[in-house]
């Protein structure tokens, strides 16, 4: 025995806490009241046209397809979870049904009047509170999804469950049919829950995993930039002390009243100065020019010889993506041919065109020997980590390029990475998004 209007109450209320409202909160909760009249209202006329379980039956119906149909315009997540949650509510409505006969039914004492009513309202309101706590945290989680392989099997299994409430399956059971309902009853909501609470464990899991990936490179960036700006300081600390040193030598010529000797003096102070690589000019673009010249002073500190041929044409590309790409892959190029052995360079080349743009690095590169795996002195864990994990991938985002990978993958591009005669090619063609 349930009262539709309490039970009516607590699924239009489930409604508004566990899906995403797509207008403010009073707007939803005035349509949410609306539907709930009319739910009110067809069950009154379904259960004057038809008697017993019949009536109450499609009057449920009715009230979960006016749910269905009004969360289409009120929630913003997909039909699925809509539908779900429509079919969830119906069941739960007919699991308590019969749930308050059974237990009103085993009572010593007298179960009619007053205390059954207050037992069945009771009993409603306690078991949407815990349905409402149980799939909160899961259903809001995963409320921007589309439609998923899960979702449509625990929309078939809610479906099963409509059909186990009802009673469908009674013809199954020997004897004490509504105690051995009620038993399967219960495992079905605790394998719904464990399900729910399973992938929202296992979303979280993955979430924090990929967080924390994403903090490592932001990390190994950060490095890399206070790398590059040590390089740059040194550069600029050379320029001033041969600028010095020039100063200091005119100041005692002029003193000597040599003119002719400092004439000469600045003529091959001139003729034989070593350009430095932060005045290099190789972009139009001031922040990729930047980039460049600062991979470039990287370079000639570590004694790898550096060569750019950027062109200034101009990229319908975001800036910040061009540079990260550009920074990444100068980056990798200038930490690869710093460890290489014998001649070390490092050539960059972007290179626009027509529908997309070439971004090429092809620096010096020696191949590290494969790692023998030995058994000797290793855990159990390392050996079925090896075992059961896939190997990286030859140009995955484990050699240095998970942004330009990203922003690749973004555009629909494509990575290659080659070797040949001790060095390495890496490409990035991206095309252009109009």
């Amino acid at each position: 025995m349930i009262y539709f209007p309490i039970v009516f109450l607590c699924n239009v209320c489930l409604f508004l806490v566990l899906l995403e409202n797509r207008y403010r909160i009073w707007t939803n909760a005035g349509i949410a009241a609306g539907v709930y009249l009319i739910s009110l209202l067809g069950s009154a006329v379904f259960q004057n046209l038809a008697e017993g379980a019949l009536g109450e039956y499609l009057a449920l119906c009715c009230h979960g397809a006016l749910l269905f149909f009004s969360s289409l315009f009120l929630y913003t997540n997909n039909f699925l979870q809509k539908l779900y949650l429509s079919l969830l509510c119906i069941g739960n409505c007919l699991f308590l049904s019969f749930f308050c006969e059974l237990f009103l039914g085993v009572l010593p004492i007298s179960s009619s009047g007053a205390f059954a009513a207050f037992f069945s309202v009771l009993s409603t309101l306690l078991f949407s509170l815990l349905i409402c706590l149980c799939l909160y945290r899961p259903i809001h989680h995963f409320s921007d999804r589309g439609v998923s392989g899960f979702l449509i099997g625990m929309t078939l299994f809610q479906i099963f469950g409509f059909l186990l409430f009802a009673g469908s399956f009674d013809i199954f059971f020997r004897g004490h049919v509504l105690a051995i309902r009620f038993l399967f009853s219960v495992l079905f909501f605790c394998a719904t829950v464990f399900a729910f609470r399973s992938l929202y464990h296992a979303g979280k899991f993955r979430e924090r995993a990929t967080m924390d990936a994403a903090r490592k490179r932001i990390l190994e960036m950060e490095s890399g930039d206070f790398t590059d700006m040590l390089a740059s300081i040194k550069e600029v600390r050379s320029a001033q002390k041969n600028s010095e040193y020039a100063l200091d030598t005119v100041k005692v010529m002029l003193h000597d009243g040599d003119g002719e000797k400092l004439l000469t003096y600045i003529d091959n102070f001139k003729k034989n100065a070593v350009p430095s690589p932060m005045l290099g000019e190789y972009h139009k673009n001031p922040y990729i020019n930047a980039i460049i010249a600062t991979k470039a002073a990287v370079a000639n500190q570590t004694g790898v010889q550096f060569e750019s041929s950027a062109s200034s044409q101009e990229i319908p590309m975001e800036t910040g993506e061009i540079c990260i790409v550009v920074n990444e892959l100068l980056t990798q190029a200038c930490l690869e041919a710093a460890k290489a052995e014998g001649e070390r360079k490092v050539h960059f080349s972007l290179l626009p065109a027509d529908d997309s743009v070439l971004f090429e690095a092809i620096y010096s590169f020696s191949a590290a020997a494969p790692e023998k795996f030995s058994i000797k002195g290793k855990k159990l864990e390392d050996l079925l980590q090896h075992l059961l994990e896939d190997a990286p991938s030859e140009g995955s985002a484990s050699n240095g390029f998970e942004n330009t990978e990203a922003i690749v993958g973004l555009h629909s591009g494509k990575v290659s990475i080659s070797d040949s005669g001790g060095m390495r090619t890496v490409t990035a063609t991206i095309p252009y998004r109009y």
